[in-house]
């Protein structure tokens, strides 16, 4: 079972390390982002918009429902879990390593108002999808207004 629940905003603090970490990952591409070297990693990540919703498709295969939580919070989606290694031993040696497991945490930015409370989410096939309809805009009613001629008033 994927959990969906709503949370606080980020505060400007969290923020502003996160957005620090994405700055040095972009201009130094070489350079590891805090948040691996904490031993977090980011699962591929595709978002786009459709005529009535932001989707977020995330890469995570290997794990149950219930190691994945999804958190709406202000105008950010958290995508947050733990990827068990399922080959645990006392000694291995590595000639290639390109999966991630542990804990993985992924922040996606809403750029518009949306309806966290019809937000849904699917785990199949190792893809977590996560669904959220635009808000509809409160519909506006227009209000006749009788406008009298300034010479009218006087």
């Amino acid at each position: 079972m994927i959990v969906i629940r709503r949370g606080r905003a980020r505060d400007n603090v969290r923020r502003a390390t996160d957005n620090d970490e994405i700055f040095r990952a972009l201009v130094f591409s070489g350079a590891a982002v805090t948040s691996s070297q904490r031993g977090v990693w980011r699962p591929p990540t595709e978002v786009y918009e459709t005529e009535d919703a932001l989707e977020i498709v995330a890469e995570i295969a290997g794990m149950d429902r219930e190691q994945i939580e999804v958190v709406i919070g202000g105008d950010f989606v958290s995508l947050r879990g733990v990827r068990p290694d399922p080959a645990v031993c006392e000694r291995r040696s590595y000639h290639e390593a390109r999966i991630s497991y542990g804990h993985f945490a992924t922040d996606i930015f809403i750029p518009f108002q949306v309806e966290a409370t019809e937000a849904s989410a699917t785990y199949e096939n190792g893809f977590l999808r996560v669904r959220l309809p635009k808000a509809t805009e409160p519909s506006r009613t227009l209000v006749p207004r009788r406008i009298e001629n300034e010479q009218q008033g006087r």
